[in-house]
């Protein structure tokens, strides 16, 4: 396994530099890093199963097939020039699949999320929020008007209410902040969106936890999880006991007891690498995790294109936000919600998005530098002409006034030559 994965990774590196040169080398080497850390810990707690490393050897098969999406989008995001015109198309794509989550799928977790094919789990919703982030951006990079943002923002809580019906809350969450708390602020400035979305999302929080049992427990769960640890804060419990164990350095690889959480190898795995890798090695981690958000707004920033523009600051923030729900919950600084942590928990699903999320940055970033190269070669044009002279006046010539006198040195008087008479 590890062979296999220091081949697919390398590859990945090579590749990357081969075909795109232009491309992001920071957010691909964060990226290589945090498959690594996943690999490694998926292949730890997957040692023991009844089918060892079977868990393992998935996750690798995700990998490379996510690694090929990756390949692929970017030169799709460059050359595609029409992907602001297909606003209500994302909008039907993306309410359609969450639909049909809410009215076929399976409860899970208390939770429908998605649909099991030949063994698989594929969970629709995490390749809706890219589709959601294409929908908001193209709509509101067509208008900004009153009539528009209502219509937008009709549209996005019908998705964010499929959401909360299949009781993914995880997910309506990421819906729900970024659109309202980011693009649709960013992109009209006005403050009294932000405040009534706030108060309306504080209000529908509050219903939801009188609605579905649920939420009642994971909050329960939160409040006091030593209280519950024999019902729903035995989870949170363990948790904190894995982190509380690792301390600054970590027990070393097999030398914890991550494995007696549940679910550690995808909601809770952040709590299992910082029992057996330490605290500091979780520190590190999170700061990978806030480099590639804050190159993210970079692009965002730096971009002219403000279609283009929206993408990155809502896919950055899907990625951000998800990150911290995940290591939130997991160390009781929220209810937990039952996120993956991107490219480090097992899952086909998280995997596959979080590479395209990733390949179109890398699309975005090869735009900006194709950007910042036709600024330059502009530049150059205007001033090898200033340099030529192209484009001046030739000066007026004008009639001479009068002739030209030269100027006569000055003389001394000569002297009086003879007799001087009487």
């Amino acid at each position: 396994l590890y062979a296999v994965l220091t081949v697919i990774l390398l590859a990945v590196i090579l590749l990357y530099n081969l075909i795109y040169p232009n491309v992001s080398r920071l957010v691909v080497n964060n990226m290589c890093m945090l498959i690594t850390v996943g690999m490694i810990m998926i292949t730890r707690l997957s040692a023991d199963n009844p089918s060892p490393y079977g868990t393992a050897v998935r996750q690798l098969v995700f990998v490379a097939l996510g690694i090929t999406f990756g390949l692929v989008v970017p030169v799709l995001i460059r050359k595609m020039k029409f992907l602001d015109q297909w606003t209500y198309i994302y909008a039907a794509v993306g309410g359609a699949a969450l639909l049909a989550v809410a009215l076929f799928a399976q409860i899970s977790g208390g939770a429908k999320l998605g649909f099991e094919i030949a063994g698989i789990n594929i969970q629709p919703s995490e390749f809706v929020k890219i589709i959601f982030v294409f929908f908001v951006a193209a709509s509101l990079n067509k208008s900004k008007e009153f009539k528009n943002i209502v219509v937008t923002t009709a549209i996005a809580a019908a998705h964010v209410l499929i959401l909360v019906l299949s009781t993914d809350l995880g997910a309506a969450l990421i819906f729900f902040v970024v659109y309202l708390v980011v693009m649709l602020f960013v992109a009209t400035r006005q403050w009294l969106y932000a405040i009534a979305g706030l108060g309306a999302g504080a209000a529908a929080a509050v219903v939801g936890y009188h609605l579905f049992s649920h939420i009642q427990v994971r909050v329960e769960a939160w409040q006091d999880p030593i209280g519950t640890y024999s019902g729903s804060g035995y989870q949170v419990a363990q948790s904190l006991f894995a982190i509380g164990t690792g301390s600054w350095f970590g027990t070393g690889l097999f030398k914890g007891q991550p494995d007696t959480i549940p679910v550690s190898e995808t909601d809770f795995i952040f709590s299992a690498i910082t029992e057996e890798m330490g605290v500091i090695y979780a520190l590190c981690l999170i700061l990978i995790c806030v480099s590639c958000y804050v190159m993210f707004l970079n692009i965002a920033m730096e971009l002219r294109n403000n279609f283009y523009k929206l993408i990155a600051l809502g896919l950055g923030t899907c990625y951000i936000f998800q990150v911290f729900l995940q290591i939130g919950g997991v160390t009781k600084f929220i209810p937990s919600t039952g996120m993956t942590l991107p490219f480090v928990s097992y899952g086909g699903s998280s995997m596959l998005s979080t590479m395209i999320m990733f390949g179109i940055i890398q699309g975005l970033y090869i735009i900006r530098e194709d950007e910042e190269e036709e600024r330059e070669k502009e530049k150059l044009r205007k001033e090898r002409k200033r340099k030529n002279g192209v484009g001046r006046t030739a000066p007026r010539k004008t009639a001479k006034s009068g002739p030209k006198f030269e100027e006569v040195p000055r003389q001394r008087p000569r002297k009086k030559t003879g007799t001087r008479t009487k």
